[in-house]
C-alpha cells in the first residue's frame, strides 16, 4: 500500500467556513487531481475513504464540504438546505469554484488536469463548474442529473459520465430524459 498524506483544510464558500479533506499521494510531484463532492448530508467518512482511495492511485484529491463542517444526517435538515441550493446555479458554482481554488492552489495540483466527481448535491456542483466552462478533464456525477439554464451546457469542455438507477424515486425519468436532451443538444460526450 502507498503511503499518503491528509489534512483538513478550511476554506470560506456560501457565507460559511468549509472544511475539506486534502488527500496528497506521495512524491513531490505535479499529479492530476479530483475534485470529490460529497452527497446532500455533506462530507463524511465515505468520501475521506474515496479522497484517500484516490490518492494511493497518485492523484490529489480534494472532498469538499457544503454545510460548513456539518454532516447533515437527519433528511428534513438536508433537504431544507440542499433544494434550495439544487435551485440556485450561482451559489452551487460559488461552493464549487472556491473548493477549486484550494485544489487548484495546492503545490501538488497539476492545474491542467483535474476531473469532478460528485454524489447527489456534490455532483450538481461539478455540473455547474462545468457549465461555467471551468477547464476540467471529466465530470462524473450519481444521481445528479441536474439540468442547468439554457444554452449553458455548450461550455462544457469534457466528457460527463453520469449514473442514475432506472428505478431511482429520487430521479424520475422526466429528469433523466431532461439531463440527457440538455447534453445532447450541447453536443457534450
Amino acid at each position: 500500500m502507498t503511503t499518503i498524506t491528509t489534512r483538513t483544510v478550511e476554506y470560506p464558500a456560501d457565507g460559511l467556513t468549509m472544511i475539506g479533506h486534502l488527500a496528497l499521494p506521495t512524491g513531490i510531484d505535479r499529479r492530476p487531481a479530483v475534485l470529490l463532492g460529497p452527497e446532500g448530508m455533506g462530507p463524511g467518512d465515505v468520501e475521506h475513504r474515496r479522497a484517500d482511495a484516490l490518492a494511493e492511485l497518485g492523484y490529489v484529491a480534494l472532498a469538499f464540504d457544503l454545510h460548513g463542517g456539518r454532516y447533515l444526517g437527519d433528511p428534513e435538515e438536508m433537504l431544507a438546505r440542499c433544494i434550495p441550493l439544487l435551485a440556485d446555479p450561482d451559489r452551487m458554482r460559488g461552493i464549487g469554484h472556491a473548493a477549486l481554488d484550494v485544489l487548484r492552489t495546492e503545490p501538488r495540483t497539476d492545474p491542467d488536469r483535474i476531473a469532478a466527481v460528485g454524489y447527489g448535491t456534490g455532483g450538481a456542483i461539478g455540473l455547474e463548474l462545468g457549465r461555467d466552462g471551468v477547464n476540467l478533464r471529466a465530470i462524473g456525477t450519481v444521481n445528479a442529473l441536474t439540468t442547468g439554464r439554457p444554452g449553458e451546457a455548450a461550455r462544457i469542455r469534457c466528457p460527463v459520465w453520469a449514473g442514475v438507477g432506472s428505478e431511482d424515486p429520487i430521479m424520475p425519468p422526466a429528469q433523466r430524459n431532461a439531463f440527457t436532451a440538455e447534453m445532447q443538444a450541447a453536443g457534450v460526450d
